[in-house]
């Protein structure tokens, strides 16, 4: 990833997190949190990685940041001071859910192999 590219995905990131916390209203009890963001070649489009807790909640997580996308774009275009703003959209990231399975199988298969070799 190119330098420009990866300060840009750095700066959207942060202030998107900014203006989420302000301009959207989850459902009670879902947490977010942005993972990451993809910015493509041309710099048109960036795609912002969401996680949500409890994961299923996430069609509605994801249906209130679709919600105030337009709001959330215009907060972006007017602090991040570059001539053509990404197209922003939003998708559900699944890496944080996968991880915390995988720890879960991990520490259940460790407990088993301290009870067999007791």
């Amino acid at each position: 990833m190119s330098f420009r590219k990866q300060q840009l995905s750095s700066l959207i990131r942060n202030e998107a997190a900014k203006a989420i916390q302000r301009e959207v209203d989850f459902p009670e009890g879902v947490l977010t949190s942005i993972t990451g963001v993809s910015v493509i070649a041309d710099m048109s489009k960036a795609i912002i990685m969401v996680s949500v807790i409890p994961s299923e909640k996430k069609e509605e997580a994801l249906k209130a940041l679709n919600s105030k996308r337009g709001s959330i774009q215009t907060i972006l275009f007017k602090k991040i001071n570059i001539m053509s703003m990404p197209k922003i959209s939003f998708e559900y990231d699944p890496g944080p859910e996968k991880a915390a399975t995988i720890e879960k199988i991990t520490l259940e298969n460790h407990k088993t192999e301290e009870f067999n070799s007791e």
